[in-house]
């Protein structure tokens, strides 16, 4: 699929909500909103599990946006990702941070798209995954797409690959690079052009460590090229 394409889906998608969310109220804290969930069967156990996002509700996190294009109003709520178990007498839950997923927008980049959109976070394979797009309406014409995929180790969830693309929307140029931290090898495709014609030139590399990285202990709001590189995803 095109890189032009797959910016159109994006920003076609709306929040996954995936039927009733009444189930999932007590799992909300007072003053926050359910925005999207997903369910499927994380632990391998035949039980279905549930990955929520929230979103505060305060008005005190939103900042009239004067000086710059995008939003009138910048949403700076918070966003909490909350992992649930299923039992055979209903959810437990098993994780939560309010300080993973990027909020509606950012202050400092006021034109820049929400980057988890519509569809970020999702259950394929019976893997975790995180889904980060970095697109902007001013200043730049480079776009960023980012997957984090996890897999759960007991009440943990342990990053396994990291997929990350990058697009000229001036040029068309791209290239990516992905990384299977179980085999520990990254793999680099460069040369590409979605515009034209390209000879894509395909590398491969060992990783130079063995460390293993959790969602508990993670951020993914970080120098993401340097820190699958060097193996220190920062937090």
């Amino acid at each position: 699929m095109k890189p032009s394409l797959i910016l159109l889906l994006f920003f076609l998608a709306t929040p996954a909500f995936a039927g009733d969310a009444r189930p999932f109220s007590e799992w909300i804290p007072k003053g926050w909103k359910l925005i999207a969930h997903t369910s499927g069967d994380l632990n391998r156990d035949g039980l279905e599990d549930a990955v929520l996002v929230a979103e505060q509700t305060d008005p005190a996190n939103f900042r009239q946006n004067r000086e710059s294009p995008g939003a009138s109003a910048l949403n700076l709520n918070p966003r909490s990702l909350i992992i649930l178990f299923g039992t055979p007498g209903g959810f437990r839950k098993i994780f939560g941070r309010d300080d993973l997923l990027p909020s509606e927008h950012d202050e400092e980049v006021p034109c820049l798209a929400d980057r988890l959109g519509g569809s970020g976070v999702s259950i394929k394979r019976r893997n975790l995954v995180i889904e980060l797009h970095t697109w902007l309406s001013c200043g730049s014409y480079g776009v960023t797409h980012e997957t984090f995929t996890f897999r759960p180790e007991g009440a943990r969830f342990r990053l396994i690959g990291y997929d990350r693309s990058e697009f000229s929307r001036s040029s068309g140029e791209q290239s990516e690079f992905s990384i299977n931290y179980l085999a520990g090898r990254k793999k680099i495709t460069k040369e590409l052009n979605a515009f034209g014609d390209s000879k894509p030139k395909v590398s491969w590399e060992k990783l130079s460590f063995q460390r293993r990285f959790y969602l508990d202990d993670m951020s993914l709001d970080c120098d993401a090229t340097g820190q699958a590189q060097t193996g220190n995803w920062c937090r």
